[in-house]
């Protein structure tokens, strides 16, 4: 995903990984289903991420060296939150105004 997401900031589409919300597409099952149950979106600093076990775009990007994975890009939709820096769209729609419903309920 970061190297994905290398080529978008070398391009100047993103100035940082949290302006992202790729797409993961995953061939096997079980790497699918591993990567669901932890919050892969916080471990490749992205505001959202889609794991999916649908077929890849022709366009997709891959490394040679990892079989059965591939990315596209996507921005982040809404607002960047003042407090985690994550683009989220419920940004603003809180109790505490500029952040997300996470940093609200912890603030």
């Amino acid at each position: 995903v970061t190297a994905a997401l290398e080529i978008q900031r070398t391009n100047k589409v993103i100035g940082a990984s949290l302006e992202a919300a790729p797409t993961l597409f995953v061939t096997d099952s079980k790497v699918k289903e591993t990567l669901q149950s932890v919050p892969f979106h916080d471990i490749c600093i992205t505001s959202a991420i889609t794991i999916t076990d649908e077929g890849a775009p022709d366009d997709a990007f891959a490394l040679p060296e990892i079989d059965g994975m591939s990315v596209t890009f996507d921005k982040a939709t809404g607002e960047k939150c003042q407090r985690c820096w994550k683009v989220l769209p419920d940004v603003g729609s809180h109790t505490h105004d500029g952040v997300c419903g996470r940093c609200d309920t912890a603030l």
